[in-house]
């Protein structure tokens, strides 16, 4: 019955000491990410663009489920979303958007890490397939 017990808790206290990789993408870091959904290289034709991101992955989310999304805004004449307060880590990024030069729609994602604590940018290329 002793060896039970200890068992037991052995096994408790294995399981209950586990501890959280310091590298954890998401929020509550100081990086900033400008995304800028390319048709053909160029972010001047988009409209209606949206970007989502999923974190702590290189990849499309199985599920189709994205942790943020935010709508694509003009400046300049270029079409970007800025995604603020990231921390280091992997992340997977998807834009949606409309190709005003050929009248379709297009998407695409990629995936992106960020390593260091500053404001990044980033193409990400979309098509219409």
């Amino acid at each position: 019955m002793k060896y039970y017990i200890l068992a037991a808790t052995i096994l408790l206290s294995i399981t209950s000491c586990r501890t959280t990789p310091k590298d954890t993408a998401g929020k509550g870091g100081s990086a900033s990410i400008i995304v800028y959904p390319q048709h053909h290289q160029i972010a001047k034709r988009l409209i209606n663009g949206k970007v989502y991101v999923r974190y702590n992955t290189l990849d499309v989310p199985t599920s189709g489920v994205y942790d943020d999304s935010m709508i694509c805004s003009n400046h300049d004449s270029l079409i970007s979303c800025t995604f603020t307060g990231l921390k280091n880590g992997n992340y997977y990024f998807y834009a949606t958007g409309y190709d005003t030069s050929i009248s379709q729609a297009v998407k695409g994602g990629s995936p992106y890490t960020i390593t260091a604590q500053t404001t990044q940018s980033f193409n990400l290329p979309v098509s219409e397939n």
